[in-house]
């Protein structure tokens, strides 16, 4: 069985690989240039493989938990620990951009928290986007981050509870589930493909990989076997990208064919020592990881940069230093590139670290449970 760390130096790699498409996706023209290729819903598609991967993983171990503590115990440890690292810098956003209205120095923010703020203190501007399909709101990448949270809230009454001779089939009808839905959904009108079910072919491959790896069922036959399904889900994507698909295909093969070539990064980069050579060294440089460890702000930021906190920047430089700042369109681009690396990482030091500090006083004591376990059976 393959050691469990608690932290894998390549998947933050990963996730500065995930944001950095994310970003091109919504800095540059949609479907021109570089985002002939649909670079922002790959790297969507890859933080939720992230996701079921490290979720089930984490939920996995805290089986051995539920002996001891029970299933209500264990469940609220699990939230109260998700909660720390995503409410604090989510609800201190959505503060500052209701705030910000009322202040007339600072730039317009076109947005439907204004209108519909519940739909963000839920954490279901998912269904605001499906209702409304209005991607030009500056907190529309935020449909993503409910889905999230709304996979916390259900996945692990699912790991937890279900019997682990059921476990293998759950994770496979998880992943068709998915499918699915997309197909089901869509038939009834609802063709955004942001509600949770819709993804969870992602997060379902992803609890795939992590269910194999922890309990060391035949990995190096799955590793082979995804090497050939990976292969062919990253030549449906590009074939989805630069054809015209009819709708259904689309449906039903888009995010599980970019799902599969996801799970084959994830896996290989959380296998062992990880990808060797180029691919490695690339994954492990420490730029790279530190841009992993902040990818969830720069997700955060990255539409109020470019429309908010650089427009505000040379307005104050205008205003108070009488400097008048004017940029081009790239450079401009350059401009938010380095604010929002330097705003990332001041919040990841300054607020998102103190409050993942406090983790540590919400850990359960632990009574393994033998990796063949049938206690819930």
């Amino acid at each position: 069985m393959q050691k469990q760390q608690e932290y894998i130096a390549q998947l933050d790699g990963l996730r500065a690989f995930a944001v950095a498409l994310v970003v091109v996706f919504h800095w540059f023209p949609e479907g021109e240039g570089i985002n002939v290729i649909a670079n922002g819903p790959l790297g969507v598609t890859l933080f939720f493989v992230l996701s079921g991967f490290l979720i089930t993983r984490i939920l996995l171990a805290s089986r051995g938990y539920l002996a001891t503590h029970g299933l209500g115990a264990t469940y609220k440890n699990f939230m109260l620990r998700r909660m720390l690292r995503i409410f604090p810098l989510y609800y201190l956003t959505l503060l500052i951009i209701w705030s910000i209205q009322y202040i007339d120095f600072v730039p317009e923010v076109s947005t439907q928290l204004y209108s519909d703020p519940g739909y963000y203190l839920l954490y279901i501007s998912n269904f605001l986007i499906e209702k409304s399909h209005n991607w030009f709101d500056v907190l529309s990448p935020f449909w993503s981050l409910a889905v999230e949270e709304q996979f916390y809230i259900f996945w692990p009454f699912v790991v937890l509870t279900v019997p682990l001779r059921y476990m293998k089939r759950t994770l496979i009808a998880t992943v068709i589930l998915g499918s699915a839905s997309r197909w089901v959904l869509g038939y009834f009108g609802y063709n955004e493909g942001v509600l949770m079910p819709t993804c969870l072919d992602s997060f379902g491959l992803g609890a795939i990989w992590a269910y194999v790896s922890y309990y060391d069922k035949s990995v190096v036959k799955f590793l082979k076997v995804l090497n050939v399904l990976a292969l062919a889900g990253l030549a449906v994507f590009l074939f989805i990208c630069f054809n015209n698909v009819d709708a259904l295909p689309k449906t039903l093969l888009f995010r599980t064919s970019m799902s599969l070539f996801c799970l084959y990064l994830v896996a290989k980069a959380s296998y062992g020592s990880g990808f060797p050579s180029i691919i490695g060294s690339i994954l492990d440089n420490a730029f790279m990881r530190h841009i992993g460890r902040i990818s969830y702000g720069l997700y955060v930021y990255h539409m109020l940069v470019p429309t908010l906190v650089v427009p505000l920047i040379v307005k104050i430089c205008n205003r108070f230093l009488h400097i008048t700042l004017d940029f081009s369109n790239y450079s401009l681009k350059l401009v938010s590139l380095i604010v929002l690396i330097l705003l990332a990482t001041a919040s990841w030091y300054i607020f998102e670290a103190p409050f993942i500090k406090l983790k540590k006083y919400f850990q359960l004591s632990r009574v393994d449970a033998p990796r063949t376990d049938t206690s819930l059976n």
